[in-house]
């Protein structure tokens, strides 16, 4: 990997890292839904048009239905309800008259015949005496019989019995699945939607899901396997309120709807001869929420309870930002430890994946005090029931602090909180300085939010400001320079910028025309800037560690850990390269062995630097050495290469002279399969290390440049064979592959280098450890003296 692509690695994820994306599965529509199932329940049938709430936004779950409402969620639900006004001229029921809000639809339920013209029966009837007793609450045996009616059931299936031939025929085709109640109990309205949603998945006396019937009956059609992945979203005809599924974008036949937690299920979708949408069903059995515990590999990915998931490149990816799928193998480098994706499994196997985005408001909040609900009202249209994020921990309302900017990301009802600053010399501001739109500075034009306006009296081009950021790089605040708020930008120092990962994703690099120091490249540094057009850094450092990092319990000393805490691992001084949470096999790193870590506003760890903990930044192989030798050196290494007659003795003082007079390069090239291939400006080597060319081995860079001739090279390591090996001694645990050597167990690096000594050549495949493994059964494995990991495995 060239050292551009591992900086750029370093940095995408640093960036991703930085906040926690939500899946809104658990969001509803409904302010008043906290249960999962309800949520989904009562979103599925708000598309259909069969409930709107009790006011306010409002479901109250645990409401009881009387007949009469339940009696109107049927019709809606048969897709009826444009018959309704037919019948509100007539009386039916003695206690349903015209002044009874409901005789419409009680009503035409009574006249709607099922099972057949000829079947005598009716989606309902009376309690006799010519009454129907619209306001008595609905009894769960009455709930059960009215779906099996719609369903096409009537006496003749049930033997007549009643109410307990419905009861069992309901239990026996799955449509009272999770309700243990009796017939004559009471049902609330979130049972009444489980009632509702299940029966559209259950067969019909016909034989059909219910489903399939009632996509009929509008003329249109059902489609299965489809992810819903977002709502409320532009139509292409720019049109609001849309539905994006990943088999296209459609306006909903019920308008007003925003079935946020369907957000990321798949599931049937309902179309009608519109290509509206009638409604959407989720198939919950077939997919499941995953949290990763460390960043996403080529080949799968690991969550939270330490179940590994394999996925092939080839499988299918969705965002909620477009309707068109990628592939797995174009988007894994984006998830990083603490992001949530949504798995869609078939037998277990992984056949598609949903990973949510954002959809930040465009205006802020800057804090400036004690913050309320009301602080956010302006951002949230007095939504309450969000949820607050802030580096990527869940937090309350009264953890918000002055001087955060705060933006809310209505499509996962998310509050981000960011306490992202820049103190920096302004450039420019466009169009003028009392409402301006953007303002310039080190190589960035930023954008201006309306929070800002105002906020810094005197604001001038030229001066030196503190920029308040969000979480996506807006400026929501400008201010003179204070203690209380200290610049805290924190990234990358390469050449003469910084790149610093946003919150919400993405980079901001800072640009400047002075190259930093040697002890600062390749650094994790905080930026600012006294000077126009040059970046002010410091080097991050820690005088002391609070304590060991535990790995279970995510603590550090007296600190917790961050469950996206970024991590790093270095040697001595070197360049530091990001690390996955999954590369910790240990259950604790002692305090010696950490060389940073950073604390945030919320007092949690969001930055760690292992020092040579895990040996996963060494670049291993085959080390070469090589001599590299100056103009002003007398003898040129092709000169060199042609004294192969001289005595060893002669062409070792040779190379010595040249050392001693600095006509001479000593590098080390890293031979292996080419994929992860040390970067070419990490060649150069002190005189102190020592090793053989030959030797399997691992070099990892230092942040030392030495002007045209390189970078030096910080460390090397020699690998310990041991010989003997069969095929057989490997296998697999937990998703992860091992090697048994007189009864220990070496863990196999997942980016394990292949050489196959008959050919000289390394195996390059996909697998190349299947490969060696087919290709002999006598084989050496080298292991690393820090991880004690199999970083090369080699034919006898």
């Amino acid at each position: 990997m060239k050292l551009k692509q591992m900086i750029a690695v370093f940095l995408l994820a640093a960036s991703l890292c930085s906040l926690v994306l939500p899946i809104s599965a658990a969001e509803s529509s409904f302010s008043d839904i906290s249960d999962q199932k309800t949520a989904l329940n009562a979103d599925v049938l708000r598309l259909m048009g069969v409930v709107s709430g009790t006011g306010g936004n409002r479901f109250n779950p645990s409401a009881t239905l009387t007949r009469a409402q339940f009696c109107s969620m049927a019709v809606y639900y048969m897709g009826l309800g444009d018959q309704v006004v037919l019948h509100t001229t007539r009386t039916i029921f003695s206690d349903v008259t015209a002044r009874h809000w409901g005789i419409g639809q009680i009503n035409l339920a009574a006249s709607t015949t099922i099972g057949g013209e000829n079947s005598g029966e009716r989606l309902i009837s009376g309690i006799g005496n010519g009454k129907f007793a619209p306001d008595d609450p609905i009894t769960y045996a009455q709930a059960v019989t009215i779906l099996l009616r719609i369903l096409g059931y009537t006496d003749q299936q049930t033997n007549g019995v009643w109410p307990q031939g419905y009861l069992s025929l309901g239990q026996s085709l799955g449509l009272t699945s999770g309700l243990s109640l009796s017939g004559s109990s009471n049902v609330t309205r979130a049972q009444a939607a489980q009632l509702f949603v299940q029966a559209l998945s259950t067969k019909t006396q016909g034989g059909s899901e219910y489903y399939s019937v009632r996509a009929a009956i509008d003329g249109g059609a059902a489609h299965k396997n489809v992810i819903l992945l977002a709502s409320d979203v532009e139509a292409d005809d720019k049109t609001g309120g849309a539905i994006r599924t990943s088999m296209g974008t459609y306006l909903p036949a019920i308008e007003g709807s925003n079935p946020r937690a369907l957000q990321g299920q798949r599931g049937v979708l309902l179309l009608n001869s519109k290509n509206e949408i009638i409604t959407f069903l989720p198939d919950s059995s077939a997919s499941v929420i995953v949290t990763l515990s460390g960043s996403a590999q080529a080949a799968y990915l690991t969550g939270t309870n330490g179940t590994r998931y394999s996925i092939s490149s080839s499988t299918p990816a969705y965002t909620s930002k477009t309707e068109k799928d990628t592939s797995y193998g174009d988007i894994w480098t984006d998830l990083s430890s603490g992001i949530q994706v949504t798995l869609f499994l078939d037998n277990g196997k992984v056949v598609g994946l949903f990973y949510g985005g954002m959809s930040l408001s465009e205006d802020a909040v800057f804090v400036t005090g004690r913050a309320t609900a009301a602080t956010f009202t302006v951002l949230t249209g007095g939504a309450t029931n969000y949820t607050i994020q802030k580096n990527r921990q869940t937090i309350t309302m009264s953890e918000i602090q002055p001087y955060d900017v705060v933006t809310y990301d209505s499509m996962s009802n998310l509050l981000i909180v960011s306490e992202l600053r820049l103190t920096c010399v302004v450039e420019n501001a466009s169009p003028n300085v009392t409402t301006p739109s953007s303002v310039s500075a080190l190589g960035n034009q930023f954008e201006v939010l309306e929070s800002a306006w105002g906020s810094s009296d005197g604001f001038t081009v030229g001066g030196q400001y503190t920029l308040f950021l969000t979480a996506d790089g807006k400026v929501a605040a400008i201010k003179k320079p204070s203690s209380d708020y200290r610049s805290n930008a924190i990234g990358l120092a390469d050449g003469s910028s910084v790149s610093v990962p946003l919150p919400a994703g993405g980079m901001l690099t800072l640009t400047g025309s002075k190259t930093f120091s040697n002890a600062n490249q390749f650094k994790l540094v905080s930026a600012s800037s006294y000077v126009k057009n040059e970046v002010a850094v410091s080097r991050l450092t820690n005088s002391y560690i609070p304590g060991d990092f535990n790995v279970g319990q995510m603590t550090l000393g007296r600190y917790p850990v961050a469950a996206g805490v970024a991590l790093y691992e270095q040697v001595a001084d070197g360049v530091a390269a990001p690390l996955s949470m999954s590369s910790l096999d240990m259950d604790s790193i002692l305090s010696s062995d950490i060389a940073l870590y950073h604390v945030n506003g919320s007092g949690y760890v969001d930055l760690i630097v292992l020092d040579g903990v895990t040996g996963d930044t060494y670049t291993y192989g085959r080390l070469v050495e090589s001599w590299d030798y100056g103009e002003d050196s007398n003898k040129t290494e092709t000169e060199t290469e042609e004294d192969t007659d001289s005595e060893e003795a002669d062409t070792d003082s040779e190379e010595e002279e040249s050392r001693s007079h600095g006509r001479g390069n000593r590098r080390v090239t890293v031979e292996n399969s080419g994929k992860r291939d040390m970067p070419e400006i990490n060649k150069l080597l002190s005189s102190g290390i020592i090793f053989k060319t030959g030797d399997f081995g691992g070099a990892s860079a230092s942040n030392v440049a030495m002007g045209d001739a390189g970078m030096r090279v910080s460390s090397i390591i020699v690998l310990k064979p041991i010989t003997n090996i069969s095929r057989t001694s490997f296998f697999v645990s937990n998703g992860k592959t091992y090697v048994n050597v007189n009864n220990q167990s070496y863990q196999v690096s997942e980016q394990v280098e292949c050489y196959n000594s008959d050919s000289e050549t390394w195996f390059t495949g996909s697998d190349p450890l299947a490969q060696i493994r087919a290709y002999s059964d006598n084989l050496t494995i080298y292991i690393d003296p820090y991880g004690q990991k199999v970083r090369i495995v080699t034919t006898a």
